[in-house]
């Protein structure tokens, strides 16, 4: 027995007992779950609340810390079934290479939020595209780096990283002679004279450090940036939230990791409570919020589209006699600021003299949530509604271009020559580039495949003999393309509807099937999209507005007349002294 160590400790059964059995059954049920919400929002994946969070870098994170979740969870029932040191070699390794890589995946798709928020800025007037002053293909590797996508750009130092990583941890682990006697640095050999004596020495040492120090950058730096730059974003979607939620829930892992590591207190805890279990209560965290939070995000998604689509059924329809429209009679709305408060509808059928209501009243009930009522706000003044898609919905792209491609039909509809022919197609094509082309557009509208080639046998072939031929995967195109960091500038805003690329002459043939009806079916689908994600986000926004300063005013009223009372009780308490 006294030759006995953690080398020649023969291998024991599988701990069975009651938490063995907890251990065991919760890492099953947890995983079937969460294939099942990964599967989910997979299927769902078009959906714009999906779309754009770009799910592909957020399961793939996801993957790979759940691995390690998994190893965890068996440590306790299986764990001692296997030589103790290759245990901890599996855990070095997972813990050196494995979680870092999640970890620093799962910070890129985080990063992503507040990439594309900036991005959306332009569609609200508060930043501009620039070109990039550099052509990547002919200049040097510091400017194609620049002009890469936004994830390519993420995976090259995140590959960079894991480099340096990788040749840390396997250089450690070579040196250090406790995980192998028989070579390595003289002095890193296993310390310890008892059994649970070297076991404590397996899980500590400089060896460790590196993964640990990887966690710290994580944890304690990137994300706290993470959470001050998010702050101050109000997104319909939860991913603000969801985002806020990873950082703070990862707070407490590196902390709590060293402690139960090398606090003698822990002991008792460390044995059903792993020190590593403190990292993976993270990554338990990670997953609902990367994966559930969405998930129920979908579900309100229907719950309001089903909402909307039977009040667009109730009013909008023809047969309907009380439709709610502008009244005819009324003559052009003009709002006193350019917040929609001030808007009124008024009934387009009414027995009396008809009466103005406040377009957000909460007194026209549902009857916001039609079509009519949003090409009424599109036609008239849609400013407050394109800077709440951009800012808080992420998906300024689609009002902007309803506007731009409405004023492009009223402007064209009526001219008919073979000149104006031509600057209709140059217009025409600005939109495509701005807002359909896969390869061009920054945020390029969510539409059917087939209505991607039927708009790209239009518009294609001038765009690429304009802008040459870009690599772009069309199946994922929104996943993963989004221009690069350092692309906006502050500006002024602009004027809604305007575009950032230069004036576009193409000289070549015009399809013959080109017409002024070639974005019709483009802004019918768009208009539904809008109608049923945004614009009932964006009528509760204003109604909650409107009861808020409704609020204030009576709160400032009762203040006022408080005082009031109590000025005439002071005056009539000097008269009588």
């Amino acid at each position: 027995m006294a030759a006995l160590s953690v080398y020649t400790l023969p291998p024991s059964p599988a701990n069975w007992d009651k938490i063995g059995v907890f251990y065991i059954s919760w890492c099953a049920s947890w995983t079937a779950t969460l294939i099942a919400g990964m599967a989910f929002c997979w299927l769902h994946r078009n959906l714009p609340i999906l779309k754009i969070r770009g799910l592909p870098l957020s399961f793939f994170a996801i993957g790979f810390l759940h691995m390690y979740w998994i190893l965890a969870q068996l440590v306790y029932p299986i764990g001692q079934t296997m030589p103790l040191v290759l245990a901890y070699d599996i855990q070095y390794f997972f813990m050196g290479l494995w979680f870092p890589l999640g970890v620093a995946l799962f910070h890129a798709s985080n990063l992503r939020f507040l990439h594309v928020a900036k991005l959306q800025k332009q569609f609200a007037g508060q930043i501009h595209r620039v070109e990039s002053g550099c052509s990547g293909a002919k200049t040097s590797w510091l400017c194609r780096l620049r002009n890469m996508d936004y994830t390519a750009r993420s995976m090259i130092f995140i590959g960079l990283g894991m480099i340096i990583q990788v040749l840390l941890t396997v250089g450690m682990w070579l040196a250090c002679r406790k995980y192998h006697p028989t070579y390595g640095i003289p002095g890193t050999e296993l310390r310890g004279a008892t059994i649970l004596e070297q076991l404590v020495d397996l899980g500590r040492g400089w060896e460790w450090w590196p993964s640990v120090l990887w966690q710290v950058i994580w944890t304690w730096i990137i994300a706290p940036i993470l959470l001050w730059r998010a702050w101050g974003i109000r997104d319909t979607m939860g991913w603000r939230a969801q985002t806020i939620g990873c950082c703070i829930s990862n707070l407490h892992a590196t902390p709590m990791f060293l402690v139960s590591s090398y606090i003698p207190a822990f002991q008792n805890v460390n044995k059903y409570f792993t020190p590593s279990q403190w990292i993976h209560l993270s990554i338990f965290m990670f997953e609902i919020f990367t994966v559930f939070v969405p998930a129920f995000q979908v579900i309100k998604f229907w719950i309001q589209r089903r909402k909307t689509t039977r009040s667009s059924k109730k009013w909008d329809s023809p047969l309907q006699p009380t439709t709610l429209s502008l009244s005819p009679q009324a003559g052009p709305l003009t709002p006193s600021s350019s917040s929609t408060e001030n808007w009124v509808f008024l009934p387009a059928i009414s027995t009396t003299k008809s009466t103005p209501f406040d377009i957000f009243s909460e007194d026209l009930g549902d009857r916001l949530l039609t079509m009519s009522a949003l090409e009424y706000v599109l036609n008239e003044n849609p400013r407050s509604l394109q800077e709440f898609s951009a800012l808080r919905d992420f998906s300024g792209e689609n009002i902007a271009f309803l506007t731009s491609a409405a004023k492009w039909r009223s402007f064209w509809a009526t001219q008919k020559t073979n000149g104006q022919k031509r600057k209709m197609f140059n217009d025409a094509l600005e939109i495509y580039i701005d807002f359909i082309s896969p390869r061009d557009a920054e945020f390029p509208l969510n539409l059917s495949s087939g209505e991607i080639k039927r708009v790209e046998s239009i518009f294609e072939k001038a765009a690429r003999s304009i802008y040459g031929e870009q690599t772009i995967n069309p199946a994922t195109s929104f996943d993963i393309e989004i221009a690069p960091f350092g692309c906006c500038q502050a500006s002024s805003p602009i004027d809604l509807g305007a575009r950032s690329t230069p004036k576009i002459h193409y000289e070549g043939e015009i399809p013959d099937i080109f017409d002024v009806t070639v974005f019709d079916s483009v802004q019918t689908h768009i208009k539904y999209l809008v109608l049923t994600n945004t614009w009932p986000r964006f009528v509760d926004e204003m109604q909650a507005k409107r009861r808020q300063s409704s609020d204030t005013a009576n709160s400032e009223g009762a203040w006022k007349s408080g005082s009031t009372i109590t000025n005439r009780i002071a005056q009539l308490v000097r008269q009588i002294l």
